[in-house]
């Protein structure tokens, strides 16, 4: 072999790591990156966060928690509807999605709380604030508000996770130590984009989920932050949370689809047992997103929590 043949191998060598580890993910999330998004943004001890903020100053507060990959865009019609209806409403991505910062730390619940509690006081929240958490941030809200009850108004959880959430084979793989980051980092685009179709049976609502979600996969550090909190949140055994949450006093709504292959809903029975004091609200022919299927039923039944909870507080 030639020396020149044997610099190009060696040179293929250390490239190939880097290929792999930056696979999809051709862009850092930076202030170029940010610019042109909506919103505002945030400098919390942790990194930057992405919010918007509307509603009048006086209204309620309600800060609504997105779930393990759609970022905040993914309330847009629950939004609208809430401050339209006079609350001061609140939505952010999370470290690690949308245009938040992806520190190089772990991602757990502990790391969410401080994020939350971090955003609500730079904006100046001093009432407490009513939670609406999708999916993946249903475990994250019900400790916050376990956590910090005198923060907390009332907690509503859309479709959440906590319940033997299920996982494909090959996000299986990707969360086995070692080898789990660079299998996901290759394969991780394809697995986000098969699971696009169980997000509703209508079509419109899918290409509209692709349409935000896919420009976003090409941020760096999204697999990264995405593995370790699929690892270190209780996606599958939050129940002990959701019991403890029920029994705490503060109010809690369930809002679930039926038809939600993302998150299916366990036997109602199970759910039943679980928030023996909750406003369970189960819609039949509804997927794993209620808010973007049938908007404005489901902003009516969050909007009659949200009331109903005020009344009991006063």
């Amino acid at each position: 072999m030639s020396l020149r043949s044997g610099l190009a191998l060696a040179g293929a060598a250390i490239a190939l790591p880097v290929l792999l580890s930056r696979r999809g993910e051709t862009v850092p999330m930076d202030a170029r990156a940010r610019q042109g998004a909506p919103g505002s943004f945030v400098r919390l001890r942790h990194g930057t966060t992405h919010v918007m903020v509307d509603g009048p100053e006086t209204g309620d507060p309600v800060l609504l928690v997105p779930g393990a990959t759609l970022s905040l865009w993914v309330w847009d019609e629950l939004f609208e509807r809430l401050v339209r209806a006079g609350y001061r409403t609140i939505r952010f991505d999370r470290y690690g999605i949308g245009f938040s910062d992806r520190p190089e730390i772990v991602h757990d619940q502990a790391l969410f709380e401080e994020q939350m509690l971090d955003l609500l006081d730079a904006l100046g929240v001093d009432r407490p604030v009513t939670l609406v958490a999708l999916a993946f941030g249903g475990p994250i809200a019900a400790e916050f508000a376990i956590r910090h009850p005198e923060r907390v108004a009332g907690v509503c959880l859309v479709s959440p996770d906590g319940f033997a959430t299920p996982l494909s084979r090959g996000l299986r793989l990707s969360l086995l130590p070692g080898v789990g980051l660079p299998f996901f980092r290759l394969t991780g685009d394809r697995a986000l984009k098969s699971r696009l179709p169980g997000y509703s049976r209508d079509p419109r609502v899918v290409a509209r989920v692709q349409a935000r979600l896919l420009p976003e996969l090409r941020y760096q550090g999204f697999k990264r932050s995405l593995l370790s909190a699929l690892s270190n949140v209780p996606i599958h055994g939050a129940e002990f949370l959701y019991r403890f949450l029920d029994a705490s006093g503060t109010p809690v709504q369930i809002v679930w689809g039926r038809q939600d292959p993302i998150t299916p809903m366990p036997p109602e029975n199970v759910l039943r047992s679980t928030f023996p004091h909750a406003d369970l609200r189960l819609l039949d022919g509804v997927g794993h997103l209620p808010h973007f299927e049938r908007p404005d039923e489901t902003a009516a039944i969050v909007l009659d929590f949200l009331r109903r909870t005020r009344a009991v507080s006063a």
